[in-house]
Parts: C-alpha cells; sequence; structure tokens
C-alpha cells in the first residue's frame, strides 16, 4: 500500500492516488493564487481589471452542465487525465508568454479562462471519482484528509512559495504551476479500476438530455436545491470580498508579495485545522446549525475585516472564516455524494456547481465597479474595504435565511432516503464507523 501517512490505509491505494494528484495540483493553485492577481496588479491597478481576471478564472462554471453530462458518459479517469493535460498546456504557453513580456491583461484573462474551463472538468469529476474508491460510510473522513491536505499545498505551501518566485519573476511561478499540473496528471495515470459510471436504464439519453435530467433532479430534491441557492448567493459574497483583496491588502494593509502570500494561509489554517475535527464535530453539533453557523462567521469576519483594516484582524478572522468554510464543505460534499444516485452523480454535481458557483463572476466583477465608483467619493482605503462589507451584511443575511428554512431535520430526512451503499473500486479493509469528521 502506498498511501500518505495522513490517510489510513484503510481508504485504499486508489484514494492515495486521488490525494496525491489533488496535493500536487493545489500546490501548484496555490502558487496562481498569489502569481495571478499580483502580476496582474503589477500590469494595471484599476480594481475593474483586476476583478475582470478574477471573473474569468470562475466563468467557466457557467458550462459545468456539460462537464457533468460527460462525466456521466466516459470513463471518469481518462477525463480527469485529458482535463488536467490541457490545463498544463495553457500554463506553458502563459509561462511563455509571461518570459517574453508579451503577456498583457487581455493574455492573462485568456489564460484564466482556459485554465478555469480545464478545472471544471477536471474538479467536478473528481468529486464524482470519490465515492468511487472510498465506501461511502467514510466519505466525510476521506474528504476531510483530502481537502486538509489540499489546503496545506495550497495556501500553507503554495501561496508563500508563490510570493518567494515572484521574486525572481511572474514566468517562474507560472512555470512552477504547469510543471505540478502536469505532475498530478502523472499521477492519475497510475490510478487503477472501473471508473465508467454506471449505466443508465434504457436507451443513453443525449448529451443535452442528460444535462437536462441533472438539472431536474437536483431542483425537485428541497434540501440540495435550498443547498445550492445558499451557496450561489454565498459565493456572490466571497467573491466580492476576492475579487478586490490583492488591491485591499497592498494598498490598505500596507504588504508586498511575500506579505501577501503569508496573507492568504490565514483562510487555509482554519481549513486545515477544520479538517482534523469537523469529523468529529458532525457527530455532535446538528447540521442546520452548523451551516447556519457558517455563513453567520463569514459574514461577522468579513465586516470586521472591512471596518479594522488591520493585518492581525485579517489574520484572526480569515482563520475563523476557513475553520467554518471547511466545516460547511465536509457536510455538503459528504452530503451530495451519499444521496445523489451514481448514474446521475456527474451531472448533478455538476448542476449544483453550477447554480452555486455561477455567481461568482457576477461578485467578482460587482466588486470591481462598487470600488471603482466609490473611490472619487471616500477615497480608496474605504472603495476598497467597500466590497468586505458589503459582502459580510449579505452573509448575516444568508445564516438567517439558513437557520430558518435549512434545518436539521430536512438534513436528516434527506440522508434517510438516500440509495444504498455506493460501489467502491479501491481495495480498502472491511467497514468501520467514521470516527465521532472541504470542499
Amino acid at each position: 500500500m502506498d498511501a500518505p501517512r495522513t490517510a489510513p490505509p484503510a481508504l485504499g491505494p486508489g484514494y492515495a492516488r486521488l490525494l496525491g494528484a489533488g496535493l500536487l495540483g493545489n500546490l501548484g493553485d496555490g502558487i496562481a493564487l498569489v502569481a495571478l492577481p499580483w502580476y496582474t496588479a503589477t500590469l494595471t491597478g484599476d480594481p475593474v481589471a483586476v476583478a475582470v481576471v478574477a471573473a474569468a478564472g470562475r466563468l467557466p462554471w457557467l458550462g459545468a452542465l456539460v462537464a457533468g453530462a460527460v462525466g456521466d458518459r466516459v470513463d471518469r479517469r481518462r477525463l480527469m487525465v485529458a482535463a488536467g493535460t490541457g490545463k498544463a498546456a495553457v500554463l506553458l504557453a502563459l509561462t511563455a508568454l509571461v518570459a517574453a513580456g508579451a503577456a498583457t491583461v487581455p493574455v492573462v484573462v485568456a489564460a484564466a479562462l482556459l485554465v478555469g474551463a480545464c478545472e471544471v472538468f477536471f474538479d467536478n469529476t473528481a468529486q464524482a471519482v470519490m465515492p468511487m474508491v472510498v465506501p461511502r460510510e467514510r466519505l466525510e473522513r476521506a474528504n476531510g484528509v483530502l481537502w486538509s491536505v489540499e489546503e496545506i499545498a495550497n495556501r500553507f505551501v503554495g501561496a508563500p512559495v508563490a510570493g518567494v518566485l515572484l521574486a525572481a519573476g511572474a514566468a517562474a511561478a507560472f512555470g512552477a504551476q504547469a510543471l505540478l499540473a502536469a505532475g498530478a496528471v502523472g499521477v492519475l495515470l497510475a490510478l487503477r479500476g472501473d471508473f465508467a459510471p454506471a449505466p443508465a436504464p434504457g436507451p443513453a439519453p443525449s448529451l443535452w438530455s442528460g444535462v437536462g435530467e441533472g438539472l431536474r433532479w437536483l431542483w425537485r430534491h428541497r434540501v440540495l436545491r435550498t443547498l445550492a441557492v445558499l451557496l450561489a448567493l454565498s459565493n456572490f459574497a466571497a467573491a466580492m470580498n476576492l475579487a478586490v483583496l490583492v488591491l485591499f491588502a497592498r494598498d490598505v494593509l500596507g504588504v508586498g508579495a511575500a506579505g501577501y502570500g503569508l496573507l492568504m494561509t490565514a483562510v487555509s489554517a482554519g481549513m486545515v485545522l477544520g479538517a482534523q475535527v469537523v469529523h468529529r464535530l458532525v457527530a455532535l453539533v446538528p447540521p442546520g446549525a452548523a451551516l447556519a453557523a457558517a455563513l453567520a462567521v463569514q459574514g461577522g469576519g468579513y465586516l470586521l475585516v472591512g471596518l479594522a483594516q488591520q493585518v492581525w484582524v485579517f489574520a484572526v478572522c480569515f482563520v475563523a472564516v476557513g475553520f467554518f468554510t471547511m466545516w460547511w464543505n465536509v457536510l455538503t460534499v459528504s452530503l451530495r455524494q451519499r444521496i445523489v444516485p451514481d448514474r446521475l452523480l456527474s451531472r448533478v454535481l455538476a448542476a449544483y456547481r453550477t447554480v452555486g458557483w455561477g455567481t461568482v463572476p457576477v461578485g467578482a466583477l460587482a466588486a470591481g465597479a462598487l470600488a471603482a465608483g466609490l473611490e472619487p467619493a471616500v477615497g480608496r482605503v474605504w472603495a476598497l474595504s467597500a466590497p468586505l462589507l458589503a459582502a459580510g451584511a449579505l452573509s448575516l443575511v444568508l445564516a438567517a435565511a439558513s437557520a430558518a428554512v435549512l434545518t436539521t431535520r430536512a438534513v436528516r430526512a434527506a440522508e434517510a432516503a438516500a440509495p444504498g451503499q455506493r460501489r467502491s473500486t479501491g481495495s480498502h479493509s472491511s467497514p468501520e464507523a467514521v470516527d465521532p469528521s472541504s470542499s
């Protein structure tokens, strides 16, 4: 068995390889998390332009329904390999253009769009592969370990490394991300098993009718529909915060590239902590209360950061936001993996993400427009703080709505009505109970 130390051997070698691919890919994504907005900010100080780059990376999620339909028709491992290969190729091209001094803002926007498109296929399919290598009763543990490792790679390692690489030049940062994306593909090539989706009863539907079937299944499921709408509005708020965060850090908090990379580890610290304990909290705290608390902490954290405008407040608040974000992720992703039939899994996951993440580019553009519109009247400091304040207020409203409509009784009823245990192709020992456990 070649499972890493962070994962119990019982989760299986297939899970270990999925974990390894996630580690390498997220290490590269952590570099991009800092390098892409910082490089854009060196090309222009316009909040709208910086927000457009942020929006471009998430815009492809509006096409996630197609990715989900494809993931329910083809071998899912092969689809992940193809998407990862495309991502590496785009990043190599961007590296060459940056090194040649030919990468303008439109070039960066185009690269973000193409990388985002590849990630739609890769990330959505990865969630559908998880219950094929891990028994359903261990999904909270498996997801928690995966996200813990990914967050360590993404923000604890990748983000600070990006600050160092940027000192050598942006081309070094993007080149490193390209190599790591290629490495993730290499690990996936070693993943063994049958990753074709379960066959649908009767004739196979057309691509577009399959897309519609996944969307209809989601929309008819009250709990998942409610979660998708809450996620959409929460992600709108989060995108408002993140879109101009690089300018807030540089021009309000006064940090450089290395300092910005370190600041971005705050959310990761909370998420990693959350990943270690959430599988235990799941057994202690009712899910309805936990979901509402996650939104409330997000809102309070954003408001405090926008009002205080201090580095230490940023660090403390974003650790808390990260912890509760992980709690939300473990609860909601494990719930989806449990209750959606395997033959529909990729399509329903994609429909959920289309609804939940489709607001991200809109939120990013709204933040840029809000900051740019307010700057002449209130000055740059408060203009760059305004998206945080608006995002915090919206998140608090969502917390109240979640407490009212997404009750623990509704979540328990959805779990009780779930189909039987999903098949798993990974080898593992006899089932054991989940320890008393993002996205």
